[in-house]
C-alpha cells in the first residue's frame, strides 16, 4: 500500500509537469497582463503575436498610452520591451528599471524580485 502511495505521488508531480516549458510557463507569452501596483488604476499590457505590445494605463480620468516591440528569448526567460513604461507615480532610482529586461516565468513578467514598488504584469485568464 505505501509503494501505491508513492507511485501515485509521483505520478501527480510528473503530470503537473507537462505542458510547461523550461520558465514553468504553461501559456505563451501572448496575451493580456496586469499590472496592481495602483489599485485605483487599470494598468494592461497586450503582448500581440506580432512582436509588438501595446499599454495602456487608466486612473480617474487619465488614460496613458505606450506601443513599442517585444522580443523573447526562452532559454534565460528574460524578456525585452524597447520602450514599456512605468505610468505610477514612483521614485525616479525605480524608473531606470524601464529599461531592463523582465523575465516571462510562471505565466506572469516579473521585473525585480523582492522589490518594494510592484510592477510586474500579471497574467489576465480569459
Amino acid at each position: 500500500m505505501k509503494q501505491l502511495y508513492i507511485i501515485l505521488i509521483m505520478c501527480t508531480c510528473l503530470l503537473s509537469c507537462i505542458g510547461r516549458d523550461n520558465c514553468n510557463n504553461s501559456f505563451p507569452i501572448v496575451g493580456k497582463y496586469q499590472n496592481i501596483y495602483d489599485k485605483e488604476a487599470e494598468n494592461t499590457l497586450i503582448i500581440k503575436s506580432d512582436g509588438t505590445f501595446e499599454q495602456v494605463f487608466k486612473k480617474d480620468e487619465i488614460i496613458k498610452r505606450n506601443s513599442g516591440t517585444w522580443k523573447f528569448f526562452d532559454k534565460s526567460c528574460k524578456v525585452y520591451f524597447d520602450t514599456l513604461r512605468i505610468f505610477h507615480s514612483l521614485p525616479k532610482s525605480v524608473k531606470e528599471f524601464e529599461r531592463s529586461s523582465g523575465k516571462f516565468r510562471n505565466n506572469n513578467i516579473i521585473f525585480i524580485e523582492g522589490l518594494a514598488f510592484e510592477f510586474d504584469f500579471f497574467r489576465i485568464k480569459e
